[in-house]
């Protein structure tokens, strides 16, 4: 098990080193990283994202019990971190969104599907909950952006037609946009041409290096700028509680065996690759949500295995 995690997370910090190599020695120029965020976020991830969605059948998405379970989990960990920068940091909306983004968005489609398909090799169950588990942290994003949008909105509007600019925003939002047209085809059962398929999965794939090195760039130009506490408290919600709530509400759902132990597994995954690129695009909270991708991601080689012990000491599923 250890090297299963060894060997999944050794490429992702190699390619973050040779961006903080780049950004610390200037290697490349200086908005390179902001250009490699543009192309992740508006082309790269939004097609990785409806590929994903639009090339599984309905039926395999909608697991109710499971999808709620996960995403009450989720939705714990962004308000107990949103309460949390609001009343002890002290932060406007807008930054307390993306720290609760941090500290709630797990990194299931580049960590979820070597981890849990090599624990649980065999099972086909594993292919729907980490695909599930990549399309629902959406809300998050939604919840993050869409105050982001709110606050850019014109002021002095009426309510009603803030909210429509709002929600025009979002769906043209490239990641928003992508998961709601993925979802739609999948729904009415269009189905995804093979060509396509290839596609949208192998250009969606250089998201995951682009996103690295963007990300190891910014950390080498500045450094982990964040005070310990803030980066203590996010990676507690993260790693810690939320992996927590996962279990309670998916009991309260009554999931059990391998499901429930898949659940608490994927949302104690880091922080997602996605919550940098968002903060990055929008210039909040950019050195704070790399620093919790990087120590995060370091902590998951301690938690997965302490999440699997404690399964097996408890008899849950076939561990």
């Amino acid at each position: 098990m250890f090297t299963i995690i060894v060997n999944t997370l050794v490429p992702l910090f190699a390619t973050m080193g040779l961006g903080f190599a780049a950004g610390k020695r200037a290697l490349l120029p200086q908005n390179t990283a902001t250009v490699l965020n543009t192309f992740v976020f508006r082309f790269t991830l939004p097609c990785l994202i409806f590929g994903a969605l639009a090339g599984s059948p309905a039926r395999e998405i909608l697991q109710w019990n499971f999808m709620a379970g996960f995403t009450f989990a989720m939705l714990g960990a962004y308000l107990i971190m949103f309460i949390v920068s609001c009343f002890s940091f002290r932060s406007h909306f807008t930054e307390a969104g993306l720290r609760s983004a941090s500290a709630s968005f797990p990194n299931t489609a580049y960590l979820g599907f070597p981890i849990l398909l090599s624990i649980f090799d065999g099972n086909p169950h594993a292919v729907i909950a980490v695909t599930l588990a990549s399309l629902l942290p959406t809300v998050v994003l939604v919840l993050a952006i869409g105050k982001l949008e709110f606050h850019r909105a014109e002021k002095g509007k009426h309510p009603l037609c803030t909210f429509m600019t709002v929600f025009f925003s979002l769906m043209k939002t490239p990641v928003i946009g992508a998961s709601l047209g993925g979802f739609l085809f999948s729904v009415l059962g269009l189905g995804l041409p093979k060509a396509l398929g290839i596609f949208c999965h192998d250009f969606g794939m250089a998201s995951v290096p682009c996103a690295l090195f963007a990300m190891g760039m910014v950390i080498g130009r500045s450094g982990l700028s964040i005070s310990p506490a803030d980066l203590f408290s996010v990676n507690l919600v993260k790693m810690v509680v939320q992996p927590i709530l996962a279990a309670l509400f998916l009991l309260a759902f009554h999931v059990s065996g391998d499901w429930l132990i898949m659940g608490v597994l994927l949302s104690g995954l880091p922080t997602a690759m996605v919550a940098y690129m968002v903060a990055k695009d929008y210039g909040i909270y950019e050195a704070g949500s790399s620093a919790a991708i990087l120590v995060s991601t370091l902590l998951c080689i301690l938690t997965i295995p302490a999440t699997l012990a404690l399964a097996a000491w408890f008899g849950v599923g076939g561990m």
